[in-house]
């Protein structure tokens, strides 16, 4: 599957805030057009880049279109300050993402699945929530309840570190990885790995906005009556496993696979296959070939 090959083309998504949201879609190389349709959308401090072209590719082979893009502040998209994280923006970009797929000639509007990782696992739950046209969503190591992944040390100190500087100059700009960063320290090998090549800077501009412990995709994992993938690292040590677990259980179509996988070792070419296997099965089923 590492040589699928697929026909690219880029999109620019038009947003609320008058920036736009930098978009690549990728198609089957086939005439039997118009496609099933994966919205793909990155972890909350990651880029389109970063890892998600080796899933949009396998989904192409399996004869489906995917839509991956980059949220404001982020890769190539718009927006100032740079690598602001903010949950209500991703989730508004989430929105644009899908409608605009939607509206995409190559695209049946009627076979639209999400997929996201990490963070953007936790958006994919909440737009499926609050779009009940959504035909199949994929949950790679999402992070599904904030509470839980806010109730540590760490994060208090950086929320703490954070709110002062908010407060005076309107953002606050932190390491995204260290001792008082949103990941642990032993994370920073991965982020690398995986993202250093694209540009991705140990930097997050925290937008206080919406607490992430206020933001808990788990509960309203119940409102999603489509089939859901939810695929847990047995070693993931940042998405908390009880919010990860309780998706599935709470999801009236839940289906959960588990994998001897940390939460970027998904993305390794050790690990991929078997994870993007299940997941081209599992929308191919849903989404059909």
């Amino acid at each position: 599957m590492n040589g699928a090959t697929s026909i690219t083309e880029a999109h620019r998504i038009a947003t609320p805030s008058g920036d736009s949201c930098a978009a690549t879609l990728y198609l089957p190389e086939s005439a039997n057009e118009p496609f099933g349709c994966v919205v793909m959308g990155a972890g909350g401090t990651l880029t389109q880049r970063d890892g998600i072209p080796d899933y949009a590719r396998r989904f192409a082979a399996g004869g489906l279109a995917a839509f991956s893009f980059d949220y404001r502040h982020w890769g190539e998209s718009d927006g100032e300050p740079r690598r602001r994280a903010s949950v209500p923006r991703q989730l508004e970009d989430w929105r644009g993402a899908v409608a605009y797929a939607r509206g995409l000639p190559q695209v049946d509007s009627r076979r639209i699945a999400v997929w996201g990782m990490s963070l953007g696992g936790g958006h994919a739950l909440s737009t499926a929530a609050d779009d009940p046209s959504i035909a199949a969503v994929v949950a790679l190591v999402p992070m599904a309840d904030g509470l839980l992944f806010s109730a540590n040390l760490r994060i208090m100190r950086f929320l703490r570190r954070a709110l002062p500087e908010r407060l005076r100059r309107g953002s606050a700009t932190q390491p995204a990885v260290g001792s008082a960063g949103l990941f642990p320290t032993d994370a920073l090998p991965s982020f690398e790995r995986l993202a250093a090549n694209n540009g991705w800077q140990n930097e997050v501009n925290t937008d206080l906005d919406y607490p992430l412990g206020l933001y808990r995709p788990v509960r309203k994992a119940s409102r999603i009556r489509v089939p859901i993938l939810v695929q847990l690292g047995e070693h993931d040590e940042l998405a908390p496993r009880r919010g990860v677990e309780g998706t599935a259980n709470r999801a009236p179509r839940g289906e959960m696979r588990r994998y001897p996988i940390d939460h970027f070792a998904c993305f390794w070419p050790e690990h991929i296959d078997e994870v993007a296997d299940d997941e081209v099965d599992f929308l191919s089923r849903h989404l059909g070939p």
